[in-house]
């Protein structure tokens, strides 16, 4: 038996293919889904040391973490935007018919972040190789920073309100009640105008008309005084003690009536142009008897306004006003989590997983006849520009060009067979005969 057989049969530490795996063995389900987050080949990472294992297992969390505060984030701030509006800051209980649809779009929200970050840690390469941050590198991930950075802040946004809520609808609820008591004071004082404008013209219209009637009666009452005089002096008990109804006497009379018949006219007449004033009286006292019900479909409009002070926008500006660092706090936060990765990857030293990912590539590239920086050129204005050659593309090229130059040959020996066989035929006497007749017909 040899020293083989005796050892015994070798641990499995490989599977089909061209790589091999490490000693830590296969890698886990979370640890395959972490380096899905951070966007890195899980078949080449499967081969590498742990150490590299362990770098992506961190970038990929940090995405995945991020992932997790976004769905928070936009789960609470799409149900304060979809929430009902009908009770103040301390008195809203949680509407459930609500919840699905922030979930919903918190979920949809979540992803669209995820797959942002995924594909901005992803597409930041290792840069020069070592864990300094080098100026030329810093300016090249700034772009990947920036968007980095406004996701940050759209996140900390909704964390921050929700960190602060209690705080924040003790002062909603102070606004909104200081906002409901100036609205209602601005509709009392609307109203009050309105009430005092009506009642200064139905005052204005009713004097009008107190003085009209009061001058047609100061003219009735003189008639009817020189009536009763008149009627003293036919009995005799003026001061002429003379009874009798003469012509003066009739005379005045008959004065007296025509004075009576012109006092009807005139107070039908100036009943007739006073008509209009009382019907303006009316509508007038009709509108200040509404003007109680206006003001309660106010105070409930107003009521339902002040409740509307409730958006996200307004507890976003709430938190900033009394939290004093904690808003920055967050943000900080929220920001060096989503700025983390690139700068982790900036500071990431060269390891086994670059050279395996930068061998692939290389592979790839020769096996489609690819020769990457193969020619260099320097321009006018001292730029060095480097050029590709496509070697399979070179290849078809050339190929193709000897495909066209064979047809070109073959086509030509066929048409000089042809031109041989035709000359040949045309120096025979039927041949010749019959070449004519082709033509002319």
């Amino acid at each position: 038996m040899s020293a083989d057989q005796k050892a015994g049969p070798a641990p499995a530490v490989s599977k089909p293919g061209p790589y091999s795996l490490p000693p830590q063995g296969e890698p886990g389900w979370f640890t395959r889904f972490l380096w899905f987050c951070a966007g890195a080949d899980a078949r080449l990472l499967r081969v590498c040391p742990g150490s590299d294992w362990i770098k992506y297992q961190g970038i990929g969390g940090v995405v995945f973490a991020t992932t997790v505060l976004a769905f928070a984030s936009g789960t609470y701030a799409f149900y304060t935007v979809f929430s009902p509006k009908h009770e103040t800051a301390l008195s809203t209980a949680v509407d459930m018919q609500t919840i699905p649809l922030a979930v919903t779009a918190g979920l949809i929200w979540a992803l669209v972040i995820f797959n942002i970050d995924r594909f901005i840690v992803s597409s930041t390469g290792k840069g020069d190789g070592t864990d300094a941050i080098t100026f030329r590198e810093f300016t090249q991930s700034i772009p990947r920073l920036v968007m980095a950075a406004i996701i940050g802040v759209c996140i900390s946004a909704p964390l921050e309100v929700r960190i602060l809520k209690p705080e924040i609808d003790a002062q909603l609820e102070l606004e909104q009640n200081e906002y409901l008591r100036q609205l209602n004071e601005n509709a009392d004082q609307r109203v009050q105008a309105r009430k005092d404008e009506l009642n200064a013209k139905i005052d204005k219209a009713q004097a009008h008309l107190e003085k009209r009637a009061a001058y047609f009666e100061t003219r009735r009452l003189e008639i009817k005084e020189q009536r009763r005089l008149l009627e003293l002096e036919a009995e005799g008990r003026t001061a002429n003690a003379i009874p009798g109804r003469g012509p003066a006497w009739r005379d005045k009379k008959e004065t007296l009536d025509k004075m009576e018949e012109e006092l009807s006219e005139a107070l039908a007449a100036d009943g007739n142009r006073n008509a209009p004033v009382v019907a303006d009286i009316e509508a007038w006292k009709t509108e200040l008897s509404q003007l109680s019900d206006d003001l309660a479909k106010a105070r409930e409009s107003n009521a339902k306004q002040a409740r509307h002070l409730d958006g996200l926008m307004k507890r976003i500006h709430i938190s900033h006003e009394i939290g004093g660092f904690v808003p920055w706090a967050i943000l900080l936060m929220l920001l060096a989590i989503e700025t983390g990765p690139i700068f982790f990857k900036m500071m990431l030293t060269k390891s086994a997983y670059d050279y395996m990912k930068e061998n692939e590539l290389r592979l790839a590239t020769a096996r489609l006849g690819v020769e990457v920086d193969a020619q260099t050129y320097v321009t006018e204005a001292n730029q060095v520009v480097r050029v590709d050659l496509y070697h399979r593309v070179d290849s078809s090229l050339r190929e193709e060009l000897r495909r066209l130059q064979s047809e070109e040959q073959l086509a030509k020996a066929v048409h000089e067979r042809f031109l041989a066989a035709t000359k040949k035929d045309i120096e025979s006497e039927d041949g010749y005969k019959k070449y004519v007749e082709q033509v002319n017909s």
